[in-house]
């Protein structure tokens, strides 16, 4: 039987900094291929033996913050349900050409676009410390050459609120799973293992070819709700002591990451609220210590949840669990130091950059553009500000 489909509530997908200039560039995605749809229908049939059963392929709607991202649904029969997303080849991302060359070649030519699926396949065994589980993983299918479906867990998770204690938790969690994927070298082989070298091409790719022209145009600066600012100059400023913090980041310690560990992607589920399931895992390779906690400290203040003033209270406290997840693991050679300097440099280098709407900078002025703008200018300000105090130390 082919399924009835249907629509419903947009979410976010996303990972690598190839999601930021998605996300820069405004690029969603609201319509699905029929061929696609239709190969995923008869895919899902015969992975989940559906048989005639009655049941409805619903596709969830969501701004496209990743390049393999082909698609995002829910599968529903009876009073069940299960979440499935289409991962794609990288050479169908049209925005391909912004990468760095040498992230093209690396893309294209591997199996770097399944990540995601690899890493549910394997199951980081070992590598998880108790309180983070992944998804259940149900199937995968290889649709074509380049699209691959994985059929997972449909989490249903709890309105419990990020708090200190949470945030606490999910850091110190962050620094065990660091040390663990590192100790046991459990990532997908697609990933580079290099250190420092997803960090010098992100600067080299979207830092210095998509986020700084705009910001160095004087002509941006022009537009009413950012001609007040006085934060053109010191961004440019910051932007030139880019080489500085490669510098001091290739002298620090190393560990894999999750990539991307932004609470959105730190589900809560309801039957385990003190527990977290890690979604959307991104090829950040060997990144400093604390690099991870970026993300983590990030994500609600882009989306509006957290307050700069938030922000700033709990900074210390994530690099103080995230260093007792480390000396959990017995890793006692990474100082607070390390954790702070990783942090900062990636506040720093993914966030402060990339902070500001430009994307929707041509819209008609409205209230809720006015503050979205007032409320990332304020973001920018104190990244600049974490940057270049960081700079000084």
């Amino acid at each position: 039987m082919r399924p009835r489909l249907a629509s419903t509530a947009t979410c976010r997908a996303g990972g690598l900094f190839a999601a930021e200039i998605c996300r820069r560039s405004g690029e969603t995605r609201e319509i699905v291929d029929p061929e696609l749809t239709y190969r995923l229908g008869s895919s899902l049939q015969s992975l989940l033996a559906l048989g005639d059963h009655d049941w409805t392929l619903e596709e969830v709607r969501y701004a496209a913050n990743s390049p393999t991202t082909a698609g995002l649904y829910r599968v529903r029969f009876g009073d069940k349900s299960l979440f499935v997303k289409v991962l794609r080849s990288y050479r169908l991302w049209p925005q391909l050409a912004l990468l760095p060359a040498e992230f093209q070649t690396l893309a294209v030519r591997g199996d770097l676009w399944r990540y995601e699926a690899d890493v549910y396949i394997d199951g980081l065994t070992y590598s998880l410390p108790t309180g983070l589980r992944l998804p259940e993983l149900y199937g995968v299918d290889l649709l074509d050459d380049d699209h691959l479906v994985m059929v997972m867990e449909d989490v249903r998770t709890t309105e419990s609120a990020w708090d200190r204690e949470r945030y606490g938790a999910a850091a110190q969690l962050l620094g065990r799973l660091n040390v663990r994927l590192t100790r046991n070298d459990t990532l997908p082989a697609a990933i580079d293992r290099t250190p420092g070298r997803f960090t010098s091409m992100m600067v080299s790719g979207f830092v210095e070819q998509f986020a700084l022209p705009p910001l160095l145009d004087p002509t941006t600066w022009e537009h009413p709700l950012l001609a007040g600012s006085n934060l053109r100059h010191d961004l440019e400023e910051l932007a030139s002591r880019i080489p500085q913090v490669l510098q001091e980041l290739a002298g620090r310690p190393h560990l894999m990451s999750h990539g991307d560990a932004c609470p959105q992607n730190l589900l809560i589920p309801t039957d385990a609220s003190d527990t977290f399931v890690g979604i959307d895992w991104s090829p950040g390779g060997m990144v400093a210590a604390g690099d991870d906690l970026g993300q983590l400290l990030i994500g609600r203040a882009h989306s509006g949840e957290l307050t700069v003033a938030e922000l700033a209270e709990l900074r210390e406290l994530l690099i103080d669990r995230y260093h007792a997840g480390l000396v959990s693991e017995g890793c006692s050679n990474i100082t607070t130091d390390d954790v702070r300097t990783g942090l900062d440099s990636a506040l720093m280098l993914r966030s402060a950059f990339a902070s500001l709407p430009l994307n929707r900078m041509a819209e008609p002025m409205t209230e809720e553009l006015e503050q979205l703008v007032g409320q990332r200018l304020e973001l920018t300000r104190y990244l600049v500000e974490l940057g270049t105090v960081s700079l000084g130390r």
